[in-house]
């Protein structure tokens, strides 16, 4: 019998997860087919009835569901309850569980691009995937200014996830948004402003000439590898992270909570290259 896992979100038309994950399942010979399920948030009930059912042996969960998938689960993991954020689901036999994978892959990113830690830190977004950036970053001791496009959602996010981090909040819109970017070591956007087939493609978070050399700029957005946020920081001399590897390792710890083998991870490397290529 052939296992089925996905990628579920929406809109779907950029992920690679397909291409990656059924790499390393071919690669250790496991019967599992991997796919993309489209999956608007009316339907997301049904995509947790088919877990339960067996149509389903786990399933990525991508924007804009990482947080309301919880309210269908049975369980979550300590760190997935810390950020309020799943993008993994298995099957137990105690029911549904939750994880989060994005908080290790963000740490394992920057800590293999060499970034040092407790360094004055901006963080671009308040969805799932900037809980994650925020758990991440504070584990590591940076201190942390969240920008987001509505100001209450990014002081929501802190509230619930450190409250006693004290971390400074304000709007993408604020006029003070390029001093808070020019005085940060680290940047991380986690807003799709500039993904392929998002509401902004081709934009950057960030105005023109906030960004210096003594930077490091990380845009989990990997669709188009190269975003207009991304062109900005080496322009300005800056460090630029792309977004590929980091999907490649939440995706790669996914596989690992799901069968129990270690993950090739650089075989999922290079089938995501070969799919951004493609």
């Amino acid at each position: 019998m052939t296992d089925r896992y996905a990628v579920i979100g929406y809109p779907l038309g950029h992920t690679i997860s397909p291409a990656f994950q059924q790499a390393a399942f071919d690669a250790l010979g496991i019967n599992a087919q991997y796919e993309s399920l489209e999956t608007a948030p009316a339907d997301l009930p049904e995509r947790a009835r088919e877990l339960r059912a067996g149509k389903l042996a786990g399933i990525n969960v991508t924007v804009p569901h990482k947080l309301a998938i919880v309210d269908e689960l049975d369980h979550v993991s300590e760190i997935a309850h810390l950020t309020g954020a799943v993008n993994t689901v298995s099957v137990t036999p105690d029911g549904l569980l939750g994880d989060n994978t994005d908080v290790g892959a963000i740490e394992t990113v920057l800590e293999r691009a060499g970034v040092p830690a407790g360094i004055p830190a901006l963080l671009l977004g308040a969805g799932g995937a900037a809980r994650a950036a925020l758990v991440a970053l504070l584990n590591r001791g940076d201190r942390v200014t969240v920008a987001n496009r509505t100001h209450e959602n990014a002081a929501t996010m802190t509230a619930h996830i450190a409250p006693e981090a004290g971390c400074p909040t304000l709007a993408l819109d604020d006029p003070d948004l390029p001093i808070r970017a020019g005085n940060a070591r680290l940047i991380v956007n986690t807003t799709s402003i500039g993904m392929q087939g998002g509401p902004a493609p081709g934009q950057s978070p960030l105005p023109d000439g906030c960004l210096h050399p003594e930077q490091t700029v990380f845009d989990i957005v990997y669709r188009p590898s190269a975003t207009a946020l991304l062109e900005q920081a080496a322009a300005a001399g800056a460090t630029a992270i792309k977004g590929l590897d980091m999907l490649i390792l939440q995706g790669a710890h996914s596989f690992r909570i799901w069968t129990g083998r270690e993950p090739p991870v650089d075989i999922m490397l290079a089938a995501g290259r070969r799919a951004m290529e493609g």
